[in-house]
């Protein structure tokens, strides 16, 4: 059993399918919609996971392996 503050994680055929719908569903927007489709995505499933989300850590995972150096960091509030 999970606790409520630890969602369960998806299985790796399932991840790989939910990479599979997120790849198409980029194409689909086109390159000039990417980042506002990625942006809406996320504060939609945000919204659905509730109080259970350490978005912090979820954001430091995600920029975790790219290469932040060719670009400063914007300014971020600090979450309420």
């Amino acid at each position: 059993m999970t606790s409520a503050s630890t969602p369960a994680t998806l299985p790796f055929e399932d991840l790989e399918r939910v990479y599979e719908q997120l790849a198409a569903a980029i194409d689909r927007a086109g390159e000039a919609n990417e980042a506002l489709f990625l942006t809406k995505l996320v504060m939609v499933m945000a919204h659905r996971a509730g109080t259970g989300l350490d978005f912090a850590a979820c954001v430091a995972t995600a920029l975790d392996s790219l290469d932040l150096a060719a670009q400063p960091a914007p300014s971020v509030p600090p979450a309420a």
